[in-house]
């Protein structure tokens, strides 16, 4: 196989970090554990890059590779770089330490797990790619990437023709008839990101193709290119495409090629077989993507988000939110006009990663995003002024996914292959001999060397037991309940919140799920709704179901609390105000709840029926008494 191949090449040459580097950036993005993991496309990803963040900072501590790492300090691009990556460490800490939810900034989310110690970990991956870095390396790190990207474009492929051995078909496919979409995640978990991380597969692999001197592996880079380029076009991701075609104009504009009849033909017979397919029977979802996309020029909720999303930046400049932080706080600077067009949607992110640094890190966080750019771009100047043939195609990558992350924020993935390709162009910058050696000076470097890495791995060995444990109890507390095994289940969803990282907890979920297994409102799922309004993040959703409970127990004042703590956590969510509306008006408030059904009326833009007949319903008392 062409991964064992490499990694045996890895071995050979003695190059360990390089091995656990590449190991990572192959499984990364491949990984997912369907009936292993009840997050099995997010937790996998995350324990591979902590994982590999150990072994490599493990093998960090050698003195040859210290001896390395001096030489990338020496020379000023890639002081650069390290002052970059310590600064942005040092931002996400007191970013996370501030935050009014500091453990949900320390170990993130469920959605994407992108706090402070992931991002570290990735952080210091991209820091052990640039500080060990060979050329020699760089193909074997290009190899890695394509092969892994040609197997998760074909699947991303497979899954657009209606192949899926591991995951539910429909939970990709959107709409009816002729006007169904799919957006297929491959191994991603969203067609966005999917779309997203394929541009670095799909440059990469240019690369591997122009600087390959095997046949093997210049083949495998060209499939990589027409793979990846094929299931961006599939994933029907405008972003990605965008993204594509930016980075096809740099590179042009880097390598200013001669144009020959070769270039036309191949161009010409691209065009003709994309239009042949997109014609075709096969490409009829394509076609009902694109006749959706016209309908939808405003790119769904992302301008009233990113306005939103500015406006709740400008509260916090100097330290932001924290990370993960964006789905609990971002409720309260929601305008009405975004809820009145998506009035029952979640928005986790700002789908943007320059807003996303904003209200993470404040003002700190959007200039060091700024200043790793910058000094990608020095890099890549200075890498094709050394003549280093990969630096214009990791280059073109780099403005590819930043196109692309203008729509979308990052994931592990991405923020992975962000920071490596980073890492990658700061590696091909500096010389091997960058001038007088400075071992000397920097030997009082060793101990804090030394003291750091020992600490991020003990932080990220700690991190990955406890989520992967208890993201596989939580699996088997699902699977238990759906073969009607409650005390099993139980027994499972405590072992699973023991080993819950703090910050988050799946609490939420739980209580509906054992209420929609036994038919009944029980303690034990009293309890952990009761629970999930302060530990969820979606609070305002934890209240709400909370509501629900109170409703079961004919409880009108704890309903009418819960809604209310629900309106506070969201108030411009149109649900609350609608079923206190009705709370009210059971007890006899009928002037509070006209008021109440009218707020619910106006958030939610007119979307709802029953809001309507809800209103007329209170304007008119007799249709009230007959109904009841």
């Amino acid at each position: 196989m062409p991964a064992l191949r490499l990694f045996i090449e890895l071995e050979r040459r003695g190059v360990r970090i390089q091995f656990a580097t590449a190991a990572v950036l192959v499984i990364a993005p491949l990984l997912i554990l369907p009936g292993l993991l009840f997050y099995y496309d997010v937790t996998p990803k995350v324990a591979v890059v902590l994982f590999g963040t150990t072994i490599g900072l493990l093998l960090f501590l050698r003195e040859s590779t210290l001896s390395e790492a001096r030489r990338l300090w020496t020379d000023p691009l890639g002081r650069w770089f390290c002052v970059l990556t310590a600064a942005q460490i040092a931002s996400l800490l007191l970013s996370s330490l501030f935050s009014s939810h500091p453990a949900l900034a320390w170990y993130g989310g469920n959605w994407r797990r992108l706090g402070f110690v992931a991002q570290s970990a990735v952080l210091a991956l991209a820091f052990l790619i640039a500080a060990s870095f060979r050329e020699s390396a760089l193909r074997i790190m290009l190899r890695a990437i394509s092969v892994a990207g040609i197997a998760t474009a074909l699947y991303g492929i497979v899954q657009y023709f209606g192949i899926d051995p591991f995951l539910p078909s429909g939970s990709y496919h959107i709409g009816e008839g002729v006007m169904t979409i799919v957006r297929p995640p491959s191994s991603l978990g969203h067609a966005d990101y999917f779309a997203a991380h394929l541009l670095y597969v799909v440059f990469l692999g240019a690369a591997l193709a122009v600087t390959e001197l095997d046949a093997f592996w210049k083949v495998i880079g060209i499939a990589a290119v027409l793979a990846g380029s094929a299931a961006i076009a599939l994933s029907g991701t405008r972003g990605a495409l965008l993204g594509l075609a930016t980075g096809a104009c740099s590179l042009w504009f880097l390598k200013r090629p001669r144009l020959t009849r070769r270039h036309t033909l191949i161009a010409v017979s691209l065009c003709v077989i994309s239009l042949a397919f997109y014609f075709s029977p096969a490409g009829l979802k394509l076609r009902a993507r694109a006749q959706w996309e016209l309908e939808d020029l405003r790119g769904g909720a992302r301008l009233w988000l990113w306005r939103d999303s500015l406006q709740m930046a400008r509260q916090h400049l100097l330290l932001g939110f924290g990370p993960e932080t964006f789905g609990l706080e971002f409720p309260h600077y929601q305008s009405v006009e975004l809820a009145r067009a998506f009035p029952d949607f979640y928005h986790e992110s700002p789908h943007n990663i320059v807003l996303d640094a904003s209200v993470s890190q404040g003002i700190p966080g959007l200039a060091i995003l700024v200043g790793f750019i910058a000094m990608a771009c020095l890099a890549a100047r200075r890498a094709i002024d050394r003549e280093a043939r990969a630096a214009p195609y990791l280059a073109a990558a780099l403005v590819a996914a930043l196109t692309a992350g203008l729509f979308v924020s990052f994931t592990l993935t991405s923020a992975l292959f962000f920071y490596c390709t980073i890492a990658m162009l700061a590696g091909l910058a500096v010389p091997r001999t960058s001038g007088p050696t400075v071992a000397q000076p920097l030997v009082w470097l060793h101990v804090p060397a030394f003291a750091v890495s020992l600490t991020a791995v003990a932080m990220f060995s700690y991190f990955a037991i406890r989520l992967t444990t208890a993201d596989f109890a939580l699996e088997q507390a699902k699977r238990a309940l759906d073969a009607g095994r409650v005390e099993d289940a139980l027994a499972s969803y405590a072992l699973s919140q023991r080993w819950h990282p703090p910050g988050s907890s799946d609490d939420l979920y739980f209580s509906r799920a054992l209420v929609a297994a036994t038919h009944r409102a029980s303690a034990p799922a009293f309890r952990f709704a009761q629970r999930a309004s302060i530990t969820s993040e979606e609070r305002q959703n934890a209240w709400y179901n909370l509501a629900e409970f109170y409703a079961t127990r004919n409880d009108v004042s704890g309903v009418e609390a819960c809604l209310r703590r629900s309106i506070q956590a969201s108030p411009n969510w149109f649900k609350p105000h609608w079923a206190l509306s009705q709370a009210l008006l059971l007890s006899g408030r009928r002037d509070e709840a006209l008021a109440e059904a009218m707020r619910a009326a106006e958030l939610d833009g007119g979307k709802a029926p029953e809001i309507a007949k809800f209103l007329q319903t209170v304007h008119h008392p007799a249709a009230l008494t007959n109904a009841e």
